[in-house]
């Protein structure tokens, strides 16, 4: 992994077709698919067994060295504040030196903290410092914004699907790291272990990121393998355009912050990512106080992340053939229905049905959010505008973890996580509703 990095940045030009590290020659296959690919399972190996992982292995780490689930909350909590204050510089990465050599150090970073959970955590203030800020920064580096940026420069007439397979790696590996890590963990006896196979699942994650293509200009491609020339040209052009509203600029970010749709659009993203954030890291927990036995929490934990899988593609194929204002509302009434009952019912199979609901819901948002951004604000303003919206987002979300453990300590309960999380779902159906194209005025630039 000591090589130099020959993939050329974001911003630079395309190598010579001479170069005779420049893959294969164009016609014969379509990079994007493999890039498509590749992000899938760095997604299933980096989010799910290291992100999603967290659900099952907190909770043994919690037992096994009596922690208050509070103060051990904390670590999650500045993990999303560390998350949302480097996507300016995962943006300013992506930029200067292009998704793959972003992704390669968040990999690198990510390994390295995972190897020292492992082999010095004993302590609260270990893990809150090690998980909080070393692997919150190696999730910042690996983030959505790498896999958006990158599907987003090859795909246009096809981007809400591709972006829908792309996040269901993640969904795809927090499903079966459920099972995995929870069978590693009883056959060792030890919670180590379920980290040590998580950081096995992130060194061959590692070796794919070496493979990713930044853009199609790169190696002589074109977006959605269709040459702007030739579709000009084209006796079936309307095959070649999207379905669904694009916007024809690139907004600055004065002009984006201008709009009411960027407002609404954060109140969904803040309801969505806040109350799944609630179910991964304290559903487990709630469920066992609620008297579920082990086995049957995960399988619920199992349908809530299968749930999440299942809804994105789905999601993202219905995004580019239909306008997401009224999607996202749907999904949102969904979401609110399947929260509420999953705080109400101690009925198995109710339990069952509205966290695979709930998840569907979670996965879609994950899919539709970043392809509504770039069709409302333009592509080639897409990182720009998140390197702003997460450090604006995020820490509201970061409260979350921190704030649902103190709250079970002070009142016994996770009642009022469950009040909060109702009311931002019931406002977030409003905002859905509510959010339409913004219109655009030329301004000065940022």
């Amino acid at each position: 992994m000591d090589a130099p990095d020959t993939q050329p940045a974001q911003n630079e030009p395309a190598r010579p077709a001479t170069d005779p590290a420049a893959p294969s020659p164009p016609d014969r296959l379509f990079y994007g698919w493999i890039n498509t690919a590749l992000l899938f399972f760095i997604y299933f190996a980096a989010s799910g067994f290291v992100y999603f992982a967290y659900a099952v292995i907190f909770p043994a780490m919690v037992e096994a060295m009596d922690w208050n689930r509070g103060s051990a909350s904390i670590a999650h909590s500045i993990g999303f504040v560390v998350l949302g204050l480097c996507y300016p510089f995962t943006a300013w990465m992506i930029g200067k030196r292009g998704v793959r050599f972003t992704m390669t150090a968040g990999l690198v970073l990510m390994l390295a903290g995972l190897l020292a959970i492992i082999l010095l955590v004993t302590e609260v203030w270990q893990w809150t410092i090690i998980w909080g800020l070393v692997i919150g920064l190696s999730l910042a580096l690996t983030s959505p914004l790498c896999g958006h940026t990158l599907a987003i420069s090859w795909f246009n007439i096809r981007r809400a699907t591709v972006l829908g397979i792309v996040v269901t790696g993640s969904a795809a590996g927090g499903f079966v790291a459920q099972p995995v890590l929870a069978a590693i963990m009883t056959r060792f006896g030890t919670w180590q272990s379920g980290w040590a196979a998580s950081a096995v699942i992130v060194l061959i994650a590692l070796v794919l990121a070496r493979f990713l293509i930044n853009r199609p200009q790169d190696i002589g491609q074109h977006p959605d393998n269709v040459d702007p020339e030739k579709a000009r040209l084209s006796a079936d052009r309307a095959a070649t355009k999207p379905r669904t509203y694009r916007s024809a600029h690139n907004w600055t970010i004065r002009q984006v912050f201008g709009t009411v749709s960027v407002y609404l659009l954060m109140l969904i993203n803040v309801t969505y990512l806040g109350t799944g954030t609630f179910l991964l890291t304290h559903g487990a927990l709630y469920l066992s106080d609620a008297g579920i036995p082990g086995l049957q929490i995960a399988s619920l934990m199992g349908a809530f992340i299968l749930g999440s899988g299942s809804g994105r593609i789905p999601a993202g194929w219905l995004g580019d053939r239909f306008e997401m204002r009224w999607l996202m509302a749907i999904i949102m009434g969904l979401m609110f229905g399947s929260f509420l009952l999953f705080g109400s019912t101690d009925s198995f199979a109710l339990l069952i049905i509205s966290g695979f609901v709930f998840g569907a819901c979670y996965g879609g948002l994950f899919a539709l959010a970043p392809a509504l951004i770039s069709n409302f604000f333009g592509e080639a303003s897409f990182a720009r505008i998140n390197a702003v919206f997460a450090p604006l987002l995020l820490p509201f979300v970061a409260t979350v973890p921190a704030g649902a453990g103190y709250a079970y300590e002070a009142t016994g309960s996770y009642d009022l996580a469950f009040l909060i999380g109702t009311a931002l779902l019931a406002l977030s159906v409003v905002a859905a509703i509510l959010l339409k194209p913004p219109v655009f005025r030329p301004a000065e630039s940022d």
